[in-house]
Parts: C-alpha cells; sequence; structure tokens
C-alpha cells in the first residue's frame, strides 16, 4: 500500500504535465499506443490533482516516479527505429502509467479510511455527533458496508491478479468514501467547538453551585450566631 507523504503541493508545470505535451507532440510512431499513453496521462495529472485537493498533503512520490519511468521509455521509443523495440518501449510507458493511477486510487483509499477512522475514534463517544450530522448513524453503516465490498474486492483472486480490474470496480466504493470523509472533516471542527463551549459552560455552572453552597453555609452560620446572641 502506498502512503500519503506531506510535500509541497504539485507545480502548476509537474513531470506529469510536460509528459503530456511530450506526448501530444509526438511524431506518429504507434499512433494507437500513443492516444491510449495520451488519455492514461490525462487521468492521472486529474488524479493526482484530486489528491492535492482532497488531502492537502501534497504529491504522491510513488505515482510521479512512475510518471517519469513512463517518460523514460517514451523518449526511448523515439530514438528507436525498430517497430518491434518501439512497441515494447511505448506497452512499458503504458504499463507505468496505469501503476502511477493505481497508486493514486490506493492512497486515496487509505487516506479515506484512516480519516474515517480517525474521525470515530475522536468523537464517535460524543453526544455532540449527531447534533452536527444528524444521519451519521446511516453513515457509520454506509463505511461498514464500503469496507466490506472493498475486503470483498480484495480476496477475490482474479482482483488480486488484475490491479486493472480492481480499481474499476474500487471506484465507485472511492466516490462514497470521499463524500463520506467530506462531511465528517467539515464537522470535526464544529463538534470540537461545542464540546469546548459545553465544558466552559458546565465548569461555569460548577463555580455557581459552588458559590452559592458557600454563600448559604455562610449566611446559615451568620444566622444561628446572631439567633445565640
Amino acid at each position: 500500500m502506498v502512503a500519503i507523504k506531506p510535500l509541497k503541493t504539485l507545480p502548476k508545470k509537474s513531470n506529469a504535465w510536460n509528459i503530456i505535451i511530450l506526448v501530444r507532440n509526438m511524431p506518429a510512431k504507434g499512433e494507437d499506443e500513443l492516444k491510449v499513453l495520451l488519455d492514461l496521462f490525462e487521468q492521472a495529472e486529474a488524479k493526482i490533482k484530486n489528491v492535492e485537493q482532497a488531502t492537502s498533503e501534497g504529491v504522491l512520490i510513488p505515482s510521479i516516479n512512475q510518471l517519469r519511468y513512463a517518460g523514460h521509455h517514451i523518449v526511448q521509443s523515439l530514438l528507436s527505429n525498430d517497430t518491434k523495440a518501439l512497441q515494447a518501449e511505448q506497452t512499458k510507458a503504458i504499463n507505468h502509467v496505469k501503476r502511477a493511477i493505481y497508486d493514486i486510487d490506493e492512497a486515496l483509499l487509505i487516506y479515506y479510511i484512516d480519516s474515517a477512522v480517525d474521525f470515530k475514534e475522536k468523537y464517535n463517544d460524543s453526544g455532540l455527533t449527531t447534533e452536527i450530522i444528524a444521519d451519521y448513524p446511516e453513515k457509520l453503516v454506509m463505511l461498514d458496508e464500503a469496507n466490506t465490498s472493498i475486503q470483498q474486492l480484495r480476496k477475490d483472486n482474479n482482483n488480486y491478479q488484475n490491479r486493472q480490474q480492481f480499481y474499476r470496480q474500487l471506484s465507485p466504493y472511492l466516490d462514497k468514501l470521499s463524500k463520506i470523509v467530506a462531511i465528517f472533516e467539515k464537522s470535526a471542527p464544529l463538534i470540537a467547538n461545542k464540546e469546548i463551549n459545553k465544558c466552559d459552560q458546565e465548569l461555569k455552572d460548577k463555580r455557581r453551585f459552588i458559590i452559592k453552597v458557600t454563600a448559604t453555609f455562610f449566611f446559615g452560620i451568620i444566622g444561628i450566631i446572631v439567633a445565640l446572641k
């Protein structure tokens, strides 16, 4: 599995973007493979931007490396005059871009699951959570169902051997998880603020109670003293 590392944001003129420009301007050697490559690179670029927006944790180095390897094979194919060698290099490039896309999806899956687990650990027992997220129990059921489905996909031996098939089937669950996690992330500071306000109010009530008891005791003693005189 690929872990998301906090790194600087992918620059606008990134390696991935430069390679897309390179592919678009390549001569028509193995044109069908080049169209596949272009489509895959644009998918990867879109997914990388999605990761940056969803996680705010920067680029995915393993995926960027895969795109770099792909770029190397593209250049090798451009330099080759042998048809078989050219096709072999383009196939290698295609496979590297596919692996980049798989790594991005895997990283997003890990991020969404970790974020959901973290939210549950912090706020699951808070009585204020359902005040902010009215359908919180339903969201937990959806999370469990998505997690169960993902685990079943992982256990399928065909999916284990065919990453493309696995991540194609994973896609709707990623969409579902992303929406739930977005709600959790938006709700977390609201719940935290409510908890702080609740603690402050409880502290004020406790102080008032202590002052009231102390005053009652004090004036009671004074009353006894006055009565004894």
